[in-house]
């Protein structure tokens, strides 16, 4: 069974290992019976019995009744205790900043979504800070109940720096220490802070929360600016945590001169959170509004058409509408098709926002990853639409000091 192979991470103890992957397996098929445990994870059942006795005492899982029996004694039903403490998630987006309280199922309790503030990475860093204290205060969860807090932060993180660093050329690539919020949350929370790069946290949100236990390799593409990477059952960060970058530092013109057309290659850059929708649609509404109902239904005002819009005329069938979607999808489904091929992975979820355009961007994408792909990678692959959609990376980030606290039992 591939879960033993699960956080095979060399700082890793054993007893940590075992830990993280008990909980996980409770909290996942809770109500659930030691010997069904066992099944799972081909731990022994004296094994198993010893760690769920521990986890009682720790009052980090509870028992439930009894399970039916099949002759002999009734088997006594655990679950996770989901009341033993709460945890916050936050995500440093592209565009936005997102937190949440939830408790350990994990269930959210509490949301606050607000718009990035401009300017210097270590403005977002503190305004992120803020938001933490006031989704707390909101939620009404005593402060003593926060058992941990995670950080998903769009960008390039360098671990051994502490920092990371806006990838937005329009933003001036700023860097900031998020080792700074992660000692400020510490300090006044007293709790761990867990920190990652946000597509490879919305990958592991999807891992623990959505997918089956048995997909053990997948990759998350957050639109087509970042991906995370799940490689055998593990969340792969990459030697300085950094992995998953899929588009190329075009704006560095230090060193050797590129030819022309690898800048005007769409897949060696990125088009925007939107997939360059937005821009493109705006661009033929401007040379010929009339084949489209999209400027009437924004009120004639151009600046009011976003994604949301042109997906739900995508929708309804119209025609620039569709074109641009589909065209968009297939620059998606290139990379998808790489990366797909490159990785071999069970599942490929797309996320980010644009799995809000359904199966309009999902068919598309499945097209070319069927024309392009190797068949044998093509014939095992699933890609799905993100079923976590906006909440993706902050549920990542509570998976992720989830794992850390269940480690640490």
């Amino acid at each position: 069974m591939a879960y033993r192979s699960l956080y095979k991470n060399d700082y890793l103890t054993d007893r940590e290992r075992k830990n993280i992957i008990l909980l996980d397996v409770i909290r996942r098929n809770g109500p659930i019976a030691k010997t069904d445990i066992s099944r799972i994870t081909q731990f022994n059942i004296v094994t198993v019995s010893n760690y769920v006795e521990h986890y009682i005492d720790q009052k980090l899982v509870a028992e439930k009744g009894l399970d039916i029996s099949s002759g002999g004694r009734r088997p006594e039903l655990i679950e996770l205790n989901s009341d033993w403490g709460n945890l916050v998630g936050v995500e440093i987006g592209p565009t936005h900043i997102l937190v949440m309280v939830s408790n350990l199922n994990p269930t959210i309790i509490h949301k606050l979504k607000v718009k990035r503030p401009e300017g210097h990475m270590e403005v977002v860093i503190a305004e992120a800070v803020r938001l933490v204290r006031r989704v707390i205060e909101e939620s009404k969860v005593a402060p003593e109940k926060i058992k941990g807090i995670g950080l998903g932060i769009s960008g390039v993180i360098d671990r051994g720096a502490g920092t990371i660093r806006d990838t937005d050329a329009l933003r001036g690539k700023t860097v900031g220490s998020y080792s700074t919020a992660k000692g400020i949350l510490e300090k006044e929370f007293r709790v761990p802070v867990s920190v990652g790069n946000d597509a490879s946290l919305a990958a592991l949100a999807e891992k623990k929360l959505s997918l089956r236990i048995d997909d053990e390799n997948v990759l998350y593409f957050y639109s087509d600016v970042g991906s995370g990477i799940i490689a055998n059952n593990d969340l792969f960060w990459g030697s300085s945590w950094s992995a998953g970058e899929i588009q190329l530092n075009l704006d560095n013109k230090e060193g050797l001169a590129l030819e022309p057309w690898v800048e005007k290659t769409d897949f060696f850059k990125s088009e925007g959170l939107d997939l360059g929708i937005v821009k493109r649609v705006k661009e033929s509404l401007k040379k010929d509004g009339g084949k489209s109902k999209l400027l009437e239904s924004a009120g004639k005002d151009l600046e009011k058409i976003d994604l949301n819009a042109v997906f739900e005329a995508a929708k309804r069938g119209d025609a620039l509408a569709v074109s641009v979607v589909e065209a968009a999808s297939t620059r998606l489904g290139l990379k998808v098709a790489y990366l797909t091929n490159f990785f071999n992975p069970e599942v490929v979820v797309l996320g980010g926002g644009v799995e809000r355009g359904g199966e309009l961007v999902l068919n598309v994408v499945r097209r070319v990853v069927k024309q392009l792909v190797m068949e044998e990678t093509a014939g095992i692959v699933k890609i799905i639409l993100s079923r976590l959609g906006e909440d993706a990376v902050a549920y990542g980030a509570v998976c992720l000091v989830t794992q850390e606290l269940f480690a640490e039992v």
